[in-house]
């Protein structure tokens, strides 16, 4: 078996060396160097209903390979060492900060597949601010300001007793800019664009317990740089107001 994955590993590697997109040869090196007749018939055991469309999505920095199910599964599939460890933090996390979020913290369900762990959400439609146009979220400023805020100081003041032994510290206290956040805020919330309203914060696998000053000071996009002077402002009113 050592013999065929390497075989496999070199040929991918050749193919890999013709395509000049670094997303691209990610995904393509991801998809082809994975048991994907395997996963399928994971998925399609745990849905008990056939695969009718499925999207492979290679997740960041390459931890991942993702697998989006008709339009309603999101399926994550471990690609590092480690990964099994991430996925019960995340899931503990999650359980813990879920009921008292402001904004949905969808479920993460963890499935095992050949002794790794595998996370299962259900898919929430709508958009990343990022994809949306600038115009749109220029336009929307204030009040997806007003929401994004109010989740960082909702949950940055929470310390569920469960949890305390995933902080650095477990007898550390909530504080300003500083407690429980998701660890990359303006990838992971998700908008309703009819109505711009924020459905969801997903992907809590970065999450953890300390400062979160720095979601208040820089973006790399257009949209996240008008939201974040915004969210300050919107978060250090409500600090102030309940700090009395």
């Amino acid at each position: 078996m050592n013999i065929l994955r390497k075989i496999r590993a070199s040929i991918v590697n050749v193919i890999c060396t013709f395509i000049p997109n670094k997303m691209t040869r990610h995904k393509v090196r991801a998809v082809m160097n994975s048991d994907i007749s395997g996963y399928r018939r994971l998925i399609k055991r745990d849905l008990g209903t056939p695969i009718k469309k499925i999207k492979y999505i290679t997740g960041f920095r390459g931890r991942n390979l993702i697998l989006a199910v008709n339009d309603e599964y999101i399926y994550k599939f471990p690609l590092r060492h480690r990964t099994g460890e991430v996925a019960i933090r995340e899931k503990r996390i999650v359980d813990a900060l879920q009921p008292m979020s402001p904004i949905s913290i969808p479920d993460v369900e963890i499935l095992e597949y050949k002794g790794k762990l595998v996370r299962k959400y259900k898919l929430i439609h709508g958009f990343q601010v990022n994809q949306m146009p600038f115009e749109t979220v220029n336009a929307n400023r204030e009040k997806l300001a007003r929401q994004i805020a109010r989740f960082m100081y909702e949950i940055g003041r929470l310390d569920p007793a469960e949890i305390r032994d995933l902080k650095p510290n477990p007898m550390a206290k909530p504080g300003y800019m500083n407690g429980w956040n998701q660890g990359d805020i303006y990838d992971n919330f998700i908008i309703d664009p009819a109505t711009m309203k924020i459905i969801a914060f997903i992907d809590w696998e970065d999450s953890g317990f300390g400062d979160f000053s720095q979601f208040m000071q820089g973006a790399r996009f257009e949209n996240e740089q008008i939201l974040v002077p915004l969210v300050r402002k919107e978060y250090d009113k409500l600090y102030k107001k309940h700090s009395k």
